[in-house]
């Protein structure tokens, strides 16, 4: 009974994550402000300190966990260096998709090498969308299109793509991640329709698939790219008390220079992060009658325990 109450749960989730996607679709906007985020069933939560890698993971719950040394990082990083800047200084007229397709090589680079070292943690799928939907059924899609804004009352483009998708290799994980890039910066205190957009995807892809309904929260992680110039680290969960989709989101980390910053190098780590967290629903289960203790009525009721992050 528990599994079917659980799979009813899922199927209840799942029609509200797809009326966000669908009302985030009518929006002729690149950026999200307060009332758009309530109107979609939004919540931006405490933000995700990705600053203390080893210290306190302070106000909430963080579903990864980095374990790459910096001197891994830096060996990494400079076999790959000559991707930084490549072609990115001498053609001006590039799009700000394309500047961050180049910039994604170094990222790309860095990781391989990191995967070598640990191949039990992510299957990376660095494949066009059609294919990763044809092989995985998981749809991120791929926006390029002008429209008029409603939210600046100009006339722009709405330009986002995926780089990879990332599965953990412990099946049983129900952690997703996405590498993202958006031709946008958003102004302060609003947020990317494309961090929404794919927050949704990554969480309707786990529970359409129905295969981790013993898991109260299936983590996604969007790492986006903005152009050349910044990128931000999203961890997404739809909660199930208040039945909203749930953000977590960084500090805009800067990824201008001629040479990859501090937080290029902090972004890797936690890309190669292994997937952790309670994530699982929790029975308690009934003592047998010779192991109850004075302490406990032998009558007990087993108790379930439903944990949301």
């Amino acid at each position: 009974m528990e599994n079917l109450r659980r799979a009813a749960v899922e199927q209840d989730q799942l029609s509200r994550v797809f009326r966000i996607k669908e009302h985030l679709e009518t929006l002729n906007t690149c950026v999200l402000d307060q009332a758009n985020l309530e109107t979609l069933g939004v919540i931006i939560d405490y933000p995700l300190n990705v600053d203390s890698i080893r210290g306190p993971w302070n106000l909430g719950p963080r579903f990864f966990e980095p374990w790459v040394s910096s001197e891994l990082l830096t060996e990494a990083g400079a076999d790959w260096l000559h991707t930084w800047e490549a072609g990115i200084i001498t053609d001006h007229k590039l799009a700000g998709w394309q500047c961050g397709e180049i910039r994604a090589q170094w990222f790309h680079g860095c990781l391989k090498n990191l995967y070598k070292l640990n191949s039990e943690l992510w299957e990376p799928w660095k494949v066009d969308p059609y294919t990763l939907r044809e092989g995985t059924g998981l749809d991120l899609a791929l926006h390029r299109f002008d429209f008029f804004d409603d939210l600046t009352g100009q006339y722009s483009d709405r330009e986002y793509e995926p780089e990879a998708a990332f599965f953990p290799v412990d099946k049983a994980k129900p952690h997703v991640d996405c590498f993202v890039i958006d031709s946008k910066i958003e102004p302060d205190n609003q947020v990317l329709c494309s961090e929404v957009y794919y927050a949704a995807e990554l969480v309707r892809f786990r529970l359409e698939k129905g295969e981790h309904s013993g898991h109260h929260t299936k983590p996604g992680i969007i790492y986006t790219l903005q152009r050349d110039l910044f990128t931000r680290i999203t961890q997404a969960h739809f909660d199930g008390k208040t039945n909203k989709l749930v953000l977590r989101r960084s500090r805009r980390l800067e990824l201008r220079g001629p040479k990859p910053t501090s937080d290029a190098y902090l972004l890797v780590r936690c890309m190669a992060s292994r997937p952790v967290g309670e994530t699982e629903y929790i029975d308690e289960v009934e003592a047998p009658d010779d192991e109850t203790t004075s302490n406990d009525s032998p009558d007990t009721a087993s108790k379930f325990l439903l944990g949301c992050a």
